[in-house]
């Protein structure tokens, strides 16, 4: 109890923290910061302590605490734990030091106290074993009910979560009912081992029903034989699931399939709704022209129907769907730009107010609109009057410095875990300079990442900061590849991140596959390169400009098909333009099926802009041969 008494006391003085400012006055604390950790891991307590009774006023005073409880952390009673919780609750140690001392009583069974003072969580494995607990302790019942929420979703759950399902179905909670409603969501989320799983709580009849609605899910095309359906509960909701996964390879086909069975079969008019809506969208996506507005239709539904209206130059039936689109919704960019567009096609004396209004946004379309007028792009950027003074306003809050602090000691896990459970207490200057700063102390990726989580958009240099550039220029120079171009790719790809590694593979600055990179570099007549090798700066810009010019090359030097061949592969952008000829090249974009492609070209097309205004290169938004789909 006394040592508990000593962390409680040195805890209190957290909050009591000096006037931080700026950095060099933190120099000689953050050295005897590092020789405290140094003798605690040591075992020298009194080396430690001295250590620590001056760093009091230190910014990651709290991480000594922090870890030192750590080190006795299951022996603290709940009213012990609560009293360290609410002395770091102006660091995100308060709900890292909860969730471990909850976890240390977990591991220690002492399933009372961990159910009277579990806070909640979404995790599933936390969630399963906080019903466990109550069911250890006897709240049965309780713990029952709280069951169905976690076994009735469409993916199966974690191995934690099997003894109490095992106990809740031996309780004869999955009725057909229930197994059904979790096959639906199974199948959904196209979770075929878990639909197999379900196919053991059914039986005949209801097995059979079971069974086709697995089956349309894994072969669509059975819902071109009607005798297979059953004009029941059962046999609408197969030939409805099928319908739909038939629609996305298919959507033509599948919508005048619907068009027949929405006669023969008895759906609800909400159903009939629905499935008109997702039916058109489909066969939209595949240049269908669905001429008959219906405004109850999802957003979404209208915009992609438009959007081919759009394609095809059909100005009044875009018009028409454009204006059902909801009210609430039309202050979107793209809406105002399509809708300036159509009205200036349709000869609508507010189209030209509408774009120049437009063109002042820093946007993909602000920028489409300043490209149609011929005006400037804008880019709104932030300006700081007084920098040194902010610096010094914004450093007094210990919150603030303490993430610099982790940044100048190399911690940038923690730094980056303060920051982001910080962001949302922050007023908008304080998180603003604080995204600004991260950048400025040259931690660029994560600077990126924090722009974005703080809605801090107006920092340009930050959000695009230029890096490597000699070798950009140097690549840009050999490929004739523009640096705004190959910037704004790698801005895309990585962030600036040279050790970045997807989860497909693609890995360094600007996310090269291995068997990609390995085939430019042959093309080249340079070393093929490993793994590793492609997490080097200087070898991932090579092989990525050279493999830009090669796609620049290949689609006649139209920049919008080779970004999206960037993403998404040649292949596919030869599939997506072979009825494309003679289309503008905006209206094609909007028609990108893959969602991530999509806002992958106008995201780079963007960027270029940006980078290209940055530079002081004028890099057009899109060149004369590239305002058409060749």
């Amino acid at each position: 109890m006394r040592a508990f008494a000593a962390v409680c006391f040195a805890l209190l003085c957290i909050c009591a923290h000096s006037q931080y400012g700026d950095y060099s006055g933190n120099v000689e604390l953050r050295a005897k910061y590092k020789q405290a950790k140094q003798a605690r891991d040591a075992g020298r307590t009194r080396q430690y302590e001295a250590l620590k009774a001056e760093l009091q006023d230190y910014p990651l005073y709290p991480y000594l605490i922090y870890h030192e409880s750590l080190r006795r952390i299951s022996s603290y009673s709940a009213d012990e734990a609560q009293q360290i919780v609410d002395q770091l609750q102006d660091t995100v140690l308060s709900v890292e030091f909860q969730r471990r001392w909850l976890d240390s009583q977990a591991k220690a069974g002492r399933w009372t106290t961990y159910t009277e003072n579990w806070t909640g969580s979404s995790d599933p494995k936390e969630q399963c074993r906080y019903i466990q607990a109550l069911h250890r302790i006897g709240q049965k019942d309780k713990a029952m009910s709280m069951v169905a929420n976690l076994w009735i979703v469409g993916e199966s759950q974690p191995k934690e979560c099997d003894p109490i399902f095992g106990t809740w179905i031996s309780n004869g909670n999955v009725t057909t009912q229930v197994a059904w409603q979790r096959l639906q969501l199974a199948v959904e989320e196209d979770s075929r081992v878990l639909a197999r799983y379900l196919m053991r709580f059914f039986r005949q009849p209801e097995r059979a029903s079971a069974q086709l609605l697995y089956d349309v899910h894994v072969k669509p095309t059975l819902v071109k034989t009607q005798r297979r359906f059953s004009n029941d509960d059962w046999g609408r909701t197969a030939l409805l699931h099928g319908l739909r996964e038939f629609a996305k390879d298919e959507g033509v086909e599948a919508l005048n399939l619907w068009i027949d069975y929405r006669e023969q079969f008895d759906f609800e008019p909400q159903v009939e709704l629905a499935m008109d809506d997702h039916m058109s969208f489909w066969a939209s996506r595949e240049g269908q022209l669905i001429i008959e507005v219906n405004a109850k239709f999802k957003p979404s539904t209208i915009e992609r129907i438009a959007d081919t209206a759009i394609a095809q130059e059909q100005w009044k039936v875009a018009h028409d769907w454009l204006a059902a689109y909801p009210v609430e919704e039309q202050s979107s960019y793209k809406w105002r730009f399509w809708s300036a567009i159509v009205g200036k096609e349709l000869g609508q004396e507010d189209a030209q107010a509408k774009l120049e209004e437009l063109a002042q946004e820093r946007t993909y379309y602000g920028f489409l609109a300043a490209d149609e007028l011929g005006l400037p792009i804008q880019l709104n950027r932030h300006e700081w009057e007084d920098p040194l003074g902010a610096r010094r306003q914004h450093l007094n809050d210990a919150r603030i410095a303490r993430v610099f602090e982790l940044y100048a000691i190399g911690d940038e896990a923690s730094a980056t875990k303060e920051w982001k459970w910080l962001i949302p207490q922050l007023d908008e200057d304080a998180r603003t300079w604080m995204v600004w700063e991260i950048g400025n102390i040259g931690w660029t990726y994560d600077s990126i990442q924090a722009a974005f989580s703080a809605d801090a958009l107006d920092l340009i240099e930050t959000r695009f900061p230029v890096l490597f550039i000699d070798t950009f220029r140097r690549n840009a120079h050999m490929t004739n590849v523009g640096v705004p171009v190959l910037l704004a790719i790698t801005r895309q790809e990585s962030a600036f991140n040279p050790k970045a590694v997807s989860t497909v593979g693609a890995r360094g600055l600007m996310q090269l596959m291995l068997p990609t990179a390995r085939r430019t570099a042959n093309n080249m007549r340079v070393r093929r390169p490993t793994s590793d090798s492609l997490l080097d700066p200087e070898i991932n810009i090579q092989l990525g400009s050279h493999h830009m010019l090669e796609l620049l090359e290949e689609f006649d030097g139209n920049h919008a098909l080779a970004y999206a061949a960037y993403n998404a592969g040649s292949h596919r952008v030869d599939d997506w333009i072979e009825e494309a000829s003679g289309m503008d090249t905006r209206a094609w974009i909007e028609t990108i099926p893959f969602y991530e492609t999509r806002n992958y070209v106008k995201n780079v097309i963007a960027f270029v802009q940006v980078y290209g205004h940055v530079l002081d290169i004028p890099t057009p938004v899109l060149g004369k041969q590239e305002r058409t789909i060749p």
